[in-house]
């Protein structure tokens, strides 16, 4: 299955100075800290049954349910189990499923990279950022779960 291609929608929000830094699987991402509302520790996410892979349940949330999605099947991640935590997004329809919230972090500029040319197939990238000797993709949530569902709605479609 080929990946869509998703725009960015003109009202995305632009990018903060701190970010979330997350964990999936041996992964680190980070997302700006003002597109997650909340951060979830160990909820309870309950599967649904016929639900595509990306799909990793719902959750009861003040009052409704919001829709929980695994990134780590649109990102090609190994996930390192356990109960893990949800990030609550501000304006997404929908929340995501992470291994862990590690912490919150606001990069120096000299800790920014731009994205290499070519290799943001998914264009969900909004940066890299240096953390020691590690990278950390900077992810715009809202891309990630544009994609996310149209990944899954092209595989419901065939």
């Amino acid at each position: 299955m080929s990946l869509p291609s998703v725009e960015r929608p003109a009202s995305a929000r632009p990018s903060s100075a701190r970010v979330l830094v997350a964990r999936l699987g041996a992964e680190r991402v980070a997302f700006d800290v003002v597109s997650v509302t909340e951060v979830l520790d160990a909820p309870l996410v309950h599967a649904l049954p016929l639900m595509p892979r990306g799909v990793a349940g719902q959750l009861a949330y003040r009052g409704g349910y919001l829709t929980v999605l695994d990134p780590a099947v649109v990102l090609g991640v190994a996930r390192a189990g356990g109960v893990g935590a949800v990030l609550v997004l501000a304006d997404a329809p929908a929340a995501l499923w992470v291994d862990d919230a590690e912490d919150v972090w606001e990069p120096e500029e000299s800790e920014r990279r731009s994205v290499p040319v070519g290799t943001d197939r998914l264009g969900i990238l909004r940066g890299l950022l240096a953390r020691g000797a590690a990278v950390v993709s900077h992810v715009d949530a809202e891309a990630l779960v544009a994609v996310a569902l149209a990944t899954l709605r092209q595989g419901t479609d065939q």
